[in-house]
């Protein structure tokens, strides 16, 4: 069983249509949790009364309510080779980023990451299915929500994914401080990111694989961005550059 708690996660749960066989535990009436209770009532979830002892037993971090799930939430999931096939032929977009994440392990970087991802409409994000954050109450409560919106796809092989990325059209990069500066960066229509782990990095074995290495320009002291903020600042400007999801580029 897993437990949701947070304010932000739980609602989108529900929004997203994710919850309808889970149950919302509720132990206090704020104003955030009625409206919790609202939403749940309308999407046709189900709630019982919990004594606060039950939650602070099974949900510590609660604030007066949780929703019970058998299982994690997970963002929808296609897979790698299902969502290239729905973006070849006419009609689909011009422009497109995917996010390709080489073993992000610490849960919050995770829920950070797939937040930016949902703000800025990230196409895709792709992970590893082994050596990587899982899709937790943690990671829920990070992302505010954005894991019940992001598409994920989880492969056994990264090298491989970034070859399928590229057959399909897309430039691939590693987010490195040694690469090109992002904003000088003349970019194609096409652009797959990858951001390595807290740390190390992207692996040598992917940087080998990669058409080139994007970095973003940095005037303070300290050496280095956490990879959740690193992502945020490079999916802005992926974004920025490339213009709304969907756009397409004016000859």
């Amino acid at each position: 069983m897993t437990y949701i708690t947070g304010f932000h996660a739980m609602e989108e749960l529900v929004r997203s249509g994710k919850a309808r066989n889970a149950t919302l535990l509720v132990a206090a009436a704020g104003p955030r949790i009625k409206k919790i209770i609202e939403l749940a009532d309308k999407a046709g979830v189900s709630r019982r009364a919990a004594r606060r002892e039950e939650l602070d037993a099974v949900a510590p971090d609660h604030r007066g309510a949780a929703i019970a799930l058998d299982e994690a939430p997970a963002a929808a999931e296609p897979s790698l080779e299902a969502w290239l096939e729905a973006r070849r032929g006419p009609g689909t977009p011009e422009r497109s980023f995917v996010i390709v994440l080489d073993h992000i392990e610490d849960p919050h970087n995770l829920g950070a990451i797939l937040r930016s991802a949902d703000v800025f409409a990230a196409d895709l994000v792709v992970t590893p299915e082994r050596r990587a954050a899982k899709e937790t109450d943690t990671v829920a409560r990070s992302s505010a929500g954005a894991v019940s919106y992001v598409p994920t796809a989880s492969v056994p092989n990264l090298a491989r994914a970034l070859e399928r990325l590229k057959e399909a059209g897309y430039w691939t990069y590693a987010a490195d401080m040694g690469g090109q500066s992002l904003p000088e960066a003349d970019l194609p229509d096409r652009v797959a990111l990858v951001l390595g782990a807290e740390g190390s990095g992207v692996s040598r074995l992917l940087k080998e694989r990669c058409d080139g290495a994007l970095s973003i320009p940095q005037y303070g002291h300290v050496d280095s961005l956490n990879v959740s903020v690193a992502a945020g600042v490079l999916m802005y400007e992926l974004r920025r550059r490339l213009g709304p999801p969907g756009s397409r580029r004016v000859p």
